[in-house]
């Protein structure tokens, strides 16, 4: 099959290529697992699951796409090394690991009123939507060390349990502090759609 494209230049004349689709995503697929680029994005699903719609669509993310989010704002992003978390008896300190998770959520927090960026917009939008990115490293280090392959079920539910873990403290303090502070100030004009993808 054909994949038509549209000129998105109004400099642009004539007819816009044609490729054949199966070749093309080949192509991409096999630059991917050489070098992990070029990063493939689905615009539609990426907008099914944006929390500020009525704010403006997503329209690209950082090269890493880690963030993606309306243009012109800035994520405070951190990692939490899962390896610090590994108990000499190799069990998972779910306790410390969700303490960490709060605490670093309250600190990106509070940095987003004191760092600096790169222009006026920029700030005037991290300041209205505040977001802020909390993820993890050392996963696959975390895997090794528990004796399971990177590409298993048991390493599957690893990842998606602490995933589950992380995300659930980073709201569950996002909610405090909203309810201490207020929410950020772009929620307001958000809320359905923000609530729709968190259920």
């Amino acid at each position: 099959k054909q994949w038509s494209t549209t000129w998105v230049s109004k400099k642009a004349n004539g007819e816009a290529p044609k490729y054949d689709a199966r070749e093309l995503l080949n192509r991409m697929a096999e630059c991917a697992w050489n070098c992990g680029d070029p990063g493939v994005q689905y615009d539609t699903t990426i907008n099914n699951w944006h929390t500020c719609p009525n704010s403006g669509p997503i329209n690209a993310s950082n090269p890493c796409s880690e963030y993606m989010f309306l243009d012109n704002t800035a994520c405070n992003l951190a990692s939490i090394n899962l390896m610090k978390f590994r108990q000499p008896d190799g069990l998972f300190d779910v306790d410390g690991f969700q303490a960490a998770c709060r605490l670093y959520f309250i600190a990106q927090e509070i940095l987003v009123g004191h760092a600096s960026y790169p222009t006026e917009e920029i700030a005037e939008n991290s300041h209205l939507y505040r977001p802020l990115g909390l993820g993890y490293s050392n996963l696959g280090s975390l895997i090794m060390t528990a004796g399971h392959a990177y590409d298993s079920d048991p390493a599957r539910s690893m990842c998606g349990a602490i995933t589950s873990l992380l995300h659930g403290a980073a709201n569950l303090t996002s909610a405090e502090m909203a309810g201490v502070v207020g929410p950020f100030e772009g929620f307001e004009s958000n809320r359905e759609p923000m609530l729709n993808v968190m259920r």
